[in-house]
């Protein structure tokens, strides 16, 4: 540390920090702890409060615990609230009954052999589903559970639902027959659809009075539709890539969504990594639809989905891929034949000439659907399952085409009244079921026990509840607008409320500076509704974790409120009043009314560090490997790494040290890359020792920059070649050749000759028979040569490559 800035530290904790922070904001650039996306605030600890996919802290839903489950209950698989507020819980692993009653749960009835997995409502009664070796709808009468019928060959019972006063429909397993039961018929169970999958899971209907129902081995959500003479049509809807459909909700604008619950994809911790780039937030206000033209008197004439460009053809319906020759086999062909034809579908429409309006108008929904199934990967056409009088088979075969590219995880889908499909929500959770509230999805998952809220028009997701539990497979709206979950493993009931908590506290992450820095203004950007307010507190401490040691105590609350002068969207700036320190946290307490909550998007927090000392962590000088015969680079390579804790910007100065000497001479200065090419013919030969200085003076101006300095190891600067001695003898019709190479800095590597015209040259071995050392002595002999006139030419090489030609002219007789 530099003089400037050490003494004045002492002061600056022993006064306060106002002289030192003008002083080195002239001098140092303040960094910033930026929170705005999902990533940011996700490690941050939430009461009350939730961070949302697009990186917003906003109130959460106020939950709450209600009453203490039997230690036999683990698991609650359904919820049912009956029009007087008594909630019934069907409970296992071993069947009980449970009714909440205040703040307790207490037991109506025990079936130790037997299982109820769904509860509903029949005749102003509760409706109990008894699965077991012969399965049973039950209703509970004064107390006691009366049997309505029996269901002969079913072993699970996994749903129920009354579409009307008399009907009940049951989804079983594990033969994935759909039944209808109607208690006061003589012959009161009607098999409407064996869709050749182990188990119907769930099933809900739509607004047009259709059954839509979910299964299990192949994932495929199937639409029945009720015909003439209780004919019914099952038509393929969609067919997912997961394996399960664990939950159907029909939306409020009629779309049907769809939750899968492969248990093989629910593993601990999320699917993706939380959102760490800001990807803006969509514009709901200038999302518009195209008016869906849904009155056949409308609808001009256009092709099938499967004539349009770039459009897969419609899979072929069940009945053309059935592994059995007739799905009516329960029905006679002719009357089948004859039902098919006085079907309401198949009538034809009065012809009606489209106006040019209409066209446009079809048009621009194709362009948008065709748009959408681009993006989704998916363009579901459905397939139609022959209309049956009283039943109908769906063959194993898949009937709609799965998504080209399987994902990890389980999903939400969206189907939406043209049948498109979408995926809203994924991650590694099986989703157990779906709820709607205030246009947003509620989905109860497994198994981490955790309820996500996901806004379909938005792409907005978060977690609302994050239970003990590891599962949620219960999840109701009660009578008073509230929402109550079943939970497993353990087995809780929880409430949450219709409104938002009025109360929520978000606490930060540790913010680390790496040093003990001076912290600047903190600046929030909020939307704070009328009747809402938000609260900022900080600390600050030297160990990261507070428990560990004493940190400063929260500072006094700076408070915001709704300020109509300030611009839509201006960040809101206070002063952080915690003491100088390495680490800092911040607290936000978001006060809300029952429909309006605080959002925060953004949190800034500048900090300024003393000015640290530059590191250069290593630096080399060599000159580049040589090529084959090419002579050697007279330019050394250096390269170095520094580093600034501030982020100081650095500029370097190279330099070099004769051998013995501490004057150093300039090679360059102001470089701003770490690396330079250094001619060094400029140089004379010998050793030299090349250091490098970083300083970080463009960010510190006068005394408060620092500097760091490092030295390479010695090189050896040799441009010049060896100096050849040469005696020679002629004796006859041969040559003897002797003298010594001599090289000032570097070794003698080798040594060769050639005669006249021969291109090969020819080793020379020195008399010590190996090359060591920058003096070799040598002699050769060559005879058998021809009388007249040679030219012997010799070549010495140093270990730097520099090289040296000598020719010696003689003549044999």
């Amino acid at each position: 540390m530099h003089k400037s800035y050490s003494r004045f530290l002492p002061v600056l904790f022993a006064v306060g920090s106002a002289c030192l922070l003008n002083l080195s904001a002239q001098a140092i650039q303040p960094q910033r702890f930026e929170h705005t996306t999902e990533a940011d605030f996700e490690p941050g600890e939430v009461d009350n409060t939730l961070v949302t996919s697009l990186g917003d802290v906003k109130l959460a839903t106020e939950s709450k615990s209600v009453g203490e489950m039997p230690e036999e209950a683990s698991i609650i698989y359904d919820l049912h609230q009956m029009p007087d507020g008594t909630v019934y819980l069907a409970t296992g692993p071993q069947g009980k009954l449970l009714k909440q009653d205040g703040d307790e749960v207490v037991e109506v009835a025990d079936l130790p052999d037997e299982q109820v997995f769904a509860l509903g409502e029949y005749d102003g009664k509760l409706l109990v589903a008894v699965s077991g070796e012969t399965s049973r709808l039950s209703v509970l009468e004064e107390g006691e559970l009366n049997t309505l019928v029996e269901l002969e060959g079913v072993r699970y019972i996994w749903d129920v639902l009354t579409p009307d006063a008399e009907s009940i429909l049951v989804a079983t397993g594990t033969e994935g027959k759909l039944l209808r039961v109607r208690p006061g018929d003589e012959d009161p169970v009607t098999e409407l659809l064996d869709t050749q999958q182990a188990n119907i899971l769930c099933m809900a209907i739509d607004p047009q009075g259709r059954i839509i129902i979910g299964t299990d081995e192949d994932g495929l959500v199937l639409r029945l539709e009720a015909g003439e003479e209780d004919g019914y049509q099952a038509f393929a809807m969609f067919d997912a890539s997961e394996p399960e459909i664990g939950a159907l909700l029909i939306g409020s604008d009629g779309s049907v969504y769809v939750g899968t619950a492969d248990a093989e994809q629910a593993r601990p911790g999320r699917l993706t990594e939380a959102t760490s780039e800001e990807a803006g937030k969509p514009d709901d206000a200038a999302d518009t639809d195209v008016d869906a033209i849904t009155d056949e008197a409308d609808a001009p004439d256009v092709p099938e989905v499967d004539e349009l460009p770039g459009v897969e053809p419609d899979p072929k319906p069940i009945e053309d891929i059935t592994e059995t020759e007739d799905v009516t086999a329960e029905a006679d062909t002719d009357d089948a034949e004859d039902t098919v034809a006085e079907t309401p579908g198949d009538t034809e429409a009065p012809e009606v000439a489209p106006t040019p309006e209409q066209y446009d108008r079809l048009r621009e929904l194709i362009r948008e659907r065709l748009t959408q199934a681009r993006k989704s990967g998916q363009m579901q056409a459905g397939a139609s399952i022959g209309g049956v009088r009283s039943s109908a088979s769906a063959s194993r075969s898949r009937p709609v085409s799965a998504p080209a590219i399987e994902k990890e995880g389980n999903a939400v889908y969206k189907i939406d009244s043209q049948g498109f499909v979408s995926e809203v929500f994924r991650d590694s959770v099986m989703i157990l079921k779906l709820l709607e509230t205030d246009g947003k999805l509620l989905a109860a998952t497994g198994n981490e026990g955790q309820v996500f809220v996901i806004d379909p028009d938005n792409g907005e997701t978060a977690v609302l509840v994050d239970l003990s539990s590891e599962q949620v497979p219960a999840m109701m709206l009660a009578n008073d607008g509230s929402t109550i979950m079943g939970t497993a493993n353990p087995a809780e009931l929880f409430t949450l409320g219709k409104s938002y908590a009025l109360r929520g506290i978000y606490t930060s992450p540790t913010l680390d500076a790496a040093q003990i820095s001076l912290w600047g203004a903190m600046s929030l950007t909020a939307d704070i509704p009328e009747g809402c307010s938000l609260s900022i507190e900080t600390r600050s401490g030297n160990v990261q974790d507070p428990e560990q040691a004493a940190w400063s105590s929260w500072s006094k609350a700076y408070v915001l409120m709704p300020d109509d002068k300030l611009p839509a969207l201006a960040p809101k700036e206070i002063t952080v009043q915690s003491p100088p320190a390495r680490f800092l946290q911040y607290r936000l307490t978001l006060l809300g009314t029952n429909n309006q909550t605080p959002s925060i998007d953004r949190v800034e927090t500048a900090y300024v560090t003393p000015n640290l000392k530059p590191v250069v962590v290593k630096i080399t000088a060599a000159y580049p490997e040589a090529e084959p015969d090419t002579p050697p680079s007279t330019i050394m390579n250096i390269e170095w790494e520094a580093a600034d804790d501030n982020q100081d910007p650095l500029v370097y100065k190279l330099e070099y040290l004769p051998a013995g000497s501490e004057r150093a001479l300039l090679i360059e200065e102001d470089l701003t890359e770490m690396a330079y090419e250094w001619q060094t013919q400029r140089v004379p030969d010998g050793r030299y020792i090349v250091r490098v200085t970083a300083d970080d003076r463009p960010d510190n101006p006068g005394d408060m920059a620092m500097t760091a300095t490092r030295r390479a190891s010695p090189v050896l600067v040799d441009n010049s070649p060896p100096v050849l001695d040469v005696q020679n003898a002629v004796n006859g019709n041969r040559i003897t050749v002797s003298g010594t190479a001599k090289d000032a800095w570097s070794p003698i590597q080798s040594l060769a000759y050639t005669l006249d015209d021969d291109d090969e040259y020819h080793a020379i071995l020195p008399g010590d028979l190996i090359f060591d050392s920058t003096q070799e002595s040598w002699d050769v002999t060559i005879s058998d040569l021809s009388p007249g006139p040679h030219v012997l030419t010799l070549r010495a090489t140093d270990t730097r490559g520099n090289t040296v030609y000598k020719s010696v002219i003689f003549q044999t007789p």
